[in-house]
């Protein structure tokens, strides 16, 4: 998790063009919260992690679709020839 909020500070102290060196704090407030379930979107800082669930959310739609046996790595797919 302290990669997570590290590669954060990176990505915030690149965006507003700061020195990462200098860069020794953030601090974030959040006011008027709402329930996650109400939310538009939750918002990330870990760009990986929000590609994973989008394909974790495309994968489970193509298998319910189609069926479990359509869609898997792509290392299984070779050797199924």
């Amino acid at each position: 998790m302290a990669s997570v909020h590290f590669d954060g500070r990176v990505a915030v102290a690149d965006a507003a063009g700061l020195q990462r060196g200098r860069l020794s704090g953030l601090v974030l407030k959040g006011e008027d919260l709402i329930d996650a379930g109400r939310a538009t979107r939750q918002i990330s800082l870990d760009p990986a992690r929000e590609n994973r669930l989008a394909v974790e959310a495309v994968s489970d739609r193509i298998r319910h679709r189609f069926g479990a046996g359509a869609i898997g790595p792509a290392a299984a797919l070779l050797h199924a020839g």
